[in-house]
């Protein structure tokens, strides 16, 4: 049994992560020829979110605007959702857990939804805020034949992780909710690059991948990142698709990288798909995608 990527969505020029994720989430079941009854789990990796909000679980909040499982029968099994923060490398992760929802007969279909935002809301840039905010959405759906992901692996530190993402308590004031720090100066793009390669490397050898037919995507947690990270795997650059938001689109990074791959029929041909992401930590997480 596996799972394969049934749709995807993004959807950025908005400013708020609850809204834009509900809209690819909406985008994305549409274009799955499918309804929100039949989305049994949702799986929220946004990590900056609205207000800085910490309750409810924001998968809930968009939860409710796609309208998924708002309404309750005597036999019906309702939605699982719920939020899995862990930066850029969260979908890969929500991927490996809608691995092990699947196996269960209640469980036919996972939605990941990511998307951050500055918490003042503002769709356009601000000082000190490194990511681009973009919503996106992947449809995951059960499958018996070969093709779908393999199994994860990560690459990380084993130092104290630094902090990246946080809001500064003492000086904040009455600005908690309108303002976040993002401070990225303790993490080099060699530390992320050795993780990821690390962690790519196994990807492809577990899963027995031929690494000349595959195409690389993955996110720019700096600008360089993507080319160096192929031309470590002896990847040319026409097997790459990187992030290509203005900015980082962090946790919508792969997404919406694997959508621009389809779109431009950089699959077509190819074996499979390594999906790379590396952030804060440092860490990195690498899983490969079969195509057929």
């Amino acid at each position: 049994m596996g799972i394969v990527i049934s749709s995807v969505a993004a959807v950025s020029g908005r400013g708020g992560s609850i809204e834009q994720a509900a809209l690819a989430a909406k985008q994305a079941i549409d274009r799955a020829g499918t309804t929100p009854d039949h989305i049994d789990a949702l799986i929220n990796v946004g990590v900056y979110r609205d207000a800085n909000m910490v309750e409810p679980a924001m998968s809930a909040l968009i939860q409710q605007q796609v309208g998924i499982g708002l309404e309750y029968a005597s036999g019906d099994v309702p939605c699982l959702s719920f939020d899995l923060m862990n930066g850029a490398c969260g979908v890969l992760n929500a991927v490996q857990v809608s691995q092990a929802l699947v196996e269960s007969a209640a469980v036919r279909r996972v939605l990941i939804v990511s998307g951050d935002a500055h918490p003042s809301g503002s769709a356009e840039p601000v000082d000190g805020f490194p990511i681009t905010p973009v919503g996106a959405a992947l449809l995951l759906e059960k499958s018996d034949g070969r093709a779908g992901f393999g199994s994860l692996h990560v690459g990380a530190t084993e130092e104290r992780p630094q902090p990246v993402g946080f809001v500064n308590l003492p000086r904040m004031g009455t600005t908690g909710r309108s303002t976040i720090v993002v401070d990225r100066t303790a993490t080099t793009v060699d530390a992320l690059l050795q993780h990821a390669v690390e962690a790519a490397l196994a990807a492809v050898e577990v899963d027995d991948i031929d690494i000349t037919r595959t195409v690389l995507v993955c996110g720019r947690p700096t600008p360089d990142f993507p080319e160096l990270l192929a031309e470590r795997l002896g990847l040319p650059t026409g097997a790459l698709c990187a992030d290509s938001t203005e900015g980082d689109a962090h946790t919508s990074a792969l997404p919406v990288g694997y959508l621009a791959a389809r779109e431009d029929g950089m699959l077509d041909g190819q074996q499979a798909v390594l999906f790379v992401a590396a952030g804060a930590g440092p860490t990195a997480a690498a899983i490969t995608y079969r195509l057929g």
